[in-house]
């Protein structure tokens, strides 16, 4: 499952230039933020499809489903 995770990691990060994003090893939820950012800037969520959409959220892009932001 591990490199699965990096995977996704890895997709979200090509998807949100200037973001990244983990997975928790104990609570196992979705972590990301936008690197060298000051203040910091992080969104969670329990998915890696439910850290997307926090990004998108944050960053006021439609979600691809919708078209909604």
């Amino acid at each position: 499952m591990q490199g699965m995770d990096n995977r996704e990691a890895a997709e979200i990060a090509e998807e949100f230039k200037g973001w990244e994003a983990w997975q928790g090893l104990v609570n196992q939820l979705w972590h990301a933020r936008i690197v060298g950012a000051s203040p910091p800037v992080m969104v969670h969520a329990e998915s890696a499809d439910g850290i997307r959409e926090q990004i998108r959220q944050y960053v006021g892009r439609p979600s691809p489903a919708t078209g909604t932001r």
